[in-house]
């Protein structure tokens, strides 16, 4: 059985109706040259725009490295925020 790496860096990022925004904001923290492991959780707020089909193709893209979290109700940045910051693995 394989070990599961633990990242280094957790970066979360919470989303609501950013489709002009968000495909620049993923492609610029994946983008990052670093020497250790880190992952992107995106919490989608129940988006209405595209916003959520980015972030699925940034997933299938960087598999293990975009890990999305899809609301099927929209509840609020403040808690959409604990909720991505609670499902972090970084240090």
């Amino acid at each position: 059985m394989q070990e599961k790496k633990v990242p280094k860096v957790s970066v979360c990022v919470i989303t609501y109706n950013q489709e002009k925004y968000i495909r620049q904001c993923l492609q610029s923290i994946v983008d990052q040259e670093t020497d250790f492991d880190f992952e992107v959780i995106v919490g989608d707020d129940c988006s209405t725009d595209g916003t959520r089909g980015i972030v699925k193709e940034f997933a299938e893209q960087y598999p293990g490295i975009v890990k999305p979290i899809f609301h099927e109700t929209n509840i609020g940045g403040s808690k959409n925020i604990v909720f991505v910051h609670d499902q972090a693995l970084g240090e």
